[in-house]
């Protein structure tokens, strides 16, 4: 071991100690505290998988369905295969106050968006909601990516 590497190699140590001598008890704020703590609010990333066998070509048939009652005929909206890839990059939700001191919510929208066969494979409408679909109304499926911007303001009531 050299002697200029013994001090750099003894730095993250030092750090360490100094960090963990030095606890910070937790204080509760008031409203008008917490109004005040700023900050660049928060991104989520999301990389969903739903039935990613559907990708792959396994058999599968998950549905979901809703009943609708009409003259004693229950009749339901059935989608099939609901799944695919999709991948957002990156959610944000910012809390912020306008210039008239209003607090709201900042949702970025993504910036990147990517999907792989994101969707439904058949949308139907019967009255066994078990049965095969024999008649479809077609199907949604998302292929590609997209880039975005902008953002939606929530306030309160």
């Amino acid at each position: 071991m050299t002697t200029a590497m013994f001090p750099r190699s003894l730095v993250p140590v030092v750090l360490a100690a100094f960090a963990a001598s030095a606890p910070a008890d937790t204080v509760p704020l008031s409203d008008d505290e917490l109004g005040a703590v700023a900050g660049k609010g928060v991104a989520i990333l999301v990389h969903l998988e739903l039935n990613a066998g559907l990708l792959t070509g396994q058999n599968i048939d998950s549905r979901v369905s809703a009943g609708f009652k009409v003259d004693d005929t229950t009749t339901y909206a059935i989608v099939q295969n609901f799944g695919g890839l999709l991948n957002l990059f990156a959610v944000t939700l910012d809390p912020s106050v306008n210039a008239a001191g209003l607090n709201y919510l900042s949702i970025g929208m993504p910036n990147y968006i990517a999907a792989k066969e994101f969707g439904m494979r058949a949308i139907a409408v019967q009255t066994d909601p078990t049965a095969p679909i024999t008649s479809s109304l077609g199907s949604i499926l998302l292929n590609g990516s997209a880039n975005m911007t902008g953002q939606l303001n929530v306030w309160p009531k």
